[in-house]
């Protein structure tokens, strides 16, 4: 084999281990950064679903309701926490925020509770709705690459959200038939 242009032996093909260990590096970095940006894309579906939930409080009328929807604020608030734990585990700056969507359904929210009065049956399929977008984003995170201890910890989170919009769709379920029967 003639010998490398550059450092006279060996072919281009041989890297030194700085090299290889550079690439490696730069691969991890470039992972770490997708596994940030997911990270961040969750924190905002927490805050979403955390504000929703606080404002869908003071929508419904069932006071019955107003305790369920507070828990499931402090819920989807302690999710968004330990997220950002793990984003700045990282070394990443974690997302504060929900998205800008999910800030204009709350004001409908609050207008409609304004002009029409609060209701039940609006609000929970409001709800439904927005847990089912939840879940597809944490079915979206869960299909791409996060390392094993991310991956767990998302993973459960998935399954809580998963658990949570059965017992939303039931709840609705038997609004909706409370509501014909009146």
């Amino acid at each position: 084999m003639p010998p490398h242009p550059e450092n006279g032996h060996g072919s281009c093909l041989n890297l030194s281990l700085r090299e290889l260990g550079n690439i490696e590096n730069e691969g991890l970095a470039m992972h770490t950064q997708d596994t940030i940006r997911t990270l961040n894309r969750l924190i905002q579906t927490c805050r979403d679903g955390e504000e929703f939930c606080r404002v869908a409080g003071e929508s419904v009328d069932s006071v019955g309701l107003r305790p369920l929807f507070k828990f499931r604020s402090d819920e989807w608030g302690r999710q968004g926490d330990e997220l950002q734990a793990l984003v700045l585990l990282l070394g990443g700056d974690p997302a504060t925020l929900g998205t800008a969507g999910a800030q204009v359904l709350r004001g409908w929210m609050k207008l409609k509770a304004l002009i029409f009065g609060r209701g039940d049956l609006s609000v929970l399929c409001l709800w439904q709705a927005s847990q089912q977008r939840a879940l597809e984003r944490y079915e979206e995170a869960l299909s791409g690459y996060l390392p094993q201890r991310i991956r767990r910890t998302v993973s459960l989170q998935a399954d809580r959200v998963l658990d949570r919009a059965e017992q939303i769709a039931t709840l609705r379920d038997q609004y909706s038939v409370h509501s014909q029967g009146a």
